[in-house]
């Protein structure tokens, strides 16, 4: 694995990882994943996870004809985000922090469920970032990229 910069970097990917990277990219910088998974989904498309357990980071590519990077997920507490460790922040602070770099659509969602019992997940839409709090601690971290749309809509329309 190459040095790598554990810097979030909102609409363009992760350190020296960008969106729309492929796996063979992706091995070439972090080496081969511990577990890969594969989804089926024939309304969501297909999907691929790779889970590097030791950096606990896992890298999603959504498939059509080629692979490509598309969301990151994270609970590395050496995370990064405009020079500032996001674990060692609460959510009125990383809400500030987004605040403070232009970032102010945000959302918040209390997520009670048998999976998440109390966990709060506050995003920020037009960074394309979720921030996951359970009893006000940061958990997780959850950022992605733009899709084209309107390409999207054009091949519905064909």
């Amino acid at each position: 694995m190459k040095e790598m910069s554990f810097e979030i970097k909102p609409l363009e990917g992760f350190g020296a990882l960008e969106f729309g990277s492929t796996p063979k990219q992706i091995v070439a910088q972090l080496g081969e994943p511990d577990d890969k998974e594969e989804i089926k989904d024939e309304d969501m498309g297909d999907s691929m996870i790779y889970h590097y357990d030791d950096m606990e980071l896992s890298l999603f590519f959504e498939v059509d004809e080629e692979p490509v990077l598309t969301q990151f997920e994270t609970e590395n507490r050496g995370i990064t985000l405009f020079g500032k460790k996001l674990f060692d922040l609460n959510e009125a602070e990383i809400i500030k922090l987004m605040n403070d770099h232009d970032y102010v659509d945000m959302d918040t969602e209390m997520m009670e469920d048998e999976e998440y019992e109390n966990e709060k997940r506050v995003s920020f839409d037009d960074a394309l970032i979720d921030f996951y709090f359970d009893e006000g601690a940061l958990t997780a971290i959850s950022w992605g990229m733009m899709m084209d749309l309107e390409e999207e809509d054009e091949d519905d329309e064909a």
